[in-house]
C-alpha cells in the first residue's frame, strides 16, 4: 500500500470510529429518552387516576352539600335521588314477579 492509500485508510478508519462513537452516544440517548418517556407515562396514568378520584370526591361532596342545602343543586340532587328510588322500585317489582 502506498502512502496516499494509507492516508486514505487512516482517514476512513477515523471516520468510521467517529460514526461508531456517535452511534453509541445516540443509542445511549435513545435509551435515556425511552426511560424518561416510560416514567412520564407512569406519572400521567397516576395523575389521571388522581383526577378521577378527585372528581368522584367532588361529585360526592357536591351531592351531599346539595341534599343538605338548598338551591338549584339541591333540586337536581333530589330529582336524581327520586329517579334512583323509582329505578330501585322497578327492580323490586321485577323481582317480585
Amino acid at each position: 500500500m502506498n502512502a496516499k492509500g494509507y492516508e486514505e485508510y487512516l482517514l476512513l478508519r477515523r471516520s468510521v470510529e467517529a460514526l461508531v462513537s456517535e452511534h453509541e452516544k445516540l443509542v445511549e440517548l435513545a435509551t435515556g429518552l425511552k426511560n424518561e418517556l416510560s416514567e412520564a407515562r407512569r406519572l400521567l396514568a397516576e395523575k389521571n387516576e388522581e383526577v378521577k378520584e378527585l372528581q368522584a370526591r367532588y361529585e360526592r361532596a357536591k351531592f351531599s352539600g346539595a341534599v343538605l342545602g338548598s338551591g338549584e343543586d339541591a333540586v337536581t340532587a333530589r330529582r336524581r335521588v327520586n329517579e334512583l328510588v323509582r329505578e330501585i322500585d322497578k327492580c323490586i317489582a321485577l323481582l317480585d314477579r
